[in-house]
């Protein structure tokens, strides 16, 4: 983290500190995880097994709400990356935001996780997303932080310029609306992103339905759109997890790809220990199109991807966890999916990556 960045946010720590007699609560929080892996790649030259410490998406945050009566109430929150394998980081490149929320819901605005990146990100994915077992190294073809039209080919994304509304909890549904506003239009192109979801959760079951949306990505007049379920059910210390996806580019006006891809996962805990496992297939990309898009190889040539995933983890307390984790992903001869939270450098199509990591992770 930068001498300017470090001074800005222990400003913002005091600043904190000092209007918590004015605000209902404000909250310091964060997410500290590390591991020590060995990856390579196999397939074309070759990567050679190397050893590396990679960060795994840890944060540190700050939130804060207060009642404004009649049921309302204001509510903000700033967080920053932090890489603590390398001492660098941000103050607001994560989830910032600032809202208003009440009987009706709550409507909030700022750079956030878009509905269709959520419906499955913690509900179905028994490695949030994280390591090098992360399920956005296919699903949503790779995560993307940023505003329209930049990594255009990702439907895991965190969003800026957005506008998000949350209904509230009606028997166990809930619903998700964003909108991007086009603060990158040009004089030809006016980008622009719609996302939504449908979540239902009771007791022992989750179901979800997302839907999103691009307009203008790769150009004008083009719209690509994903489509994503997602089920879950609990008994007793076994969860048993699935979710489907159907995406959906043009490129051009008058070209398109489409991509089905699918995930089944299971989550096995006793005491204080945990067994996760997860395997994932992208499907052969079909269409007219005649470039890749993102690691999804054009139509018309060998396309698809498998991933294996397995992890173990053994918590010493409710904040801290050791574990480790096992990833193999097998890419076919004209794809390119790659490690979404650290991809492997030298990657290239038709490669086969192989990983394995032992860390551990620490909330607060």
């Amino acid at each position: 983290m930068s001498t300017a960045s470090k001074t800005v946010l222990a400003a913002a720590v005091l600043s904190a500190s000092a209007s918590c007699m004015a605000a209902d609560s404000v909250t310091l929080f964060g997410y500290l995880n590390t591991d020590i892996e060995n990856v390579r790649g196999s397939g074309g030259k070759g990567i050679p097994s190397t050893w590396r410490e990679s960060n795994n998406l840890s944060f540190l945050g700050m939130k804060g709400t207060e009642d404004l009566g009649g049921g309302w109430r204001a509510f903000f929150q700033i967080q920053g990356n932090v890489f603590l394998n390398r001492g660098a980081g941000g103050v607001n490149d994560r989830d910032t935001y600032v809202g208003l929320g009440g009987p009706y819901g709550q409507v909030s605005m700022g750079f956030q996780l878009t509905p269709y990146r959520a419906s499955t990100w913690l509900p179905i994915d028994p490695f949030f997303m994280n390591t090098i077992a992360g399920a956005n190294s296919i699903m949503g073809n790779g995560f993307f932080p940023g505003g329209n039209a930049q990594g255009s080919s990702s439907f895991d994304r965190r969003q800026a310029n957005g506008v998000l509304y949350t209904s509230p909890n009606w028997h166990g549904l809930t619903g998700q609306l964003m909108y991007s506003l086009p603060n990158e239009k040009t004089a030809t192109q006016t980008p622009s992103l719609l996302s939504t979801s449908l979540a239902y959760q009771t007791g022992s079951v989750y179901l979800s339905y997302a839907y999103e949306q691009h307009n203008s990505y790769f150009g004008p007049g083009t719209t690509d759109s994903g489509h994503r379920f997602g089920i879950a059910y609990t008994y007793n210390s076994l969860s048993v997890r699935g979710a489907a996806e159907r995406l959906h580019y043009e490129p051009t006006p008058s070209t398109y790809t489409n991509r089905w891809a699918w995930q089944l996962a299971a989550v096995y805990q006793w005491t204080v220990q945990s067994i996760k496992v997860s395997y994932i297939q992208a499907q052969a990309a079909t269409g007219n199109a005649t470039v890749p898009i993102g690691g999804i190889g054009r139509p018309g040539v060998d396309s698809g991807a498998r991933q294996i995933s397995v992890g173990y983890d053994y918590a010493l307390s409710k904040r801290t966890t050791l574990y480790a984790v096992f990833s193999r992903l097998m890419n076919r001869a004209g794809t390119s999916y790659n490690y979404s939270t650290n991809p492997l450098p030298g990657s290239v199509t038709g490669m086969t990556l192989t990983g394995f990591g032992v860390g551990i992770a620490h909330s607060f």
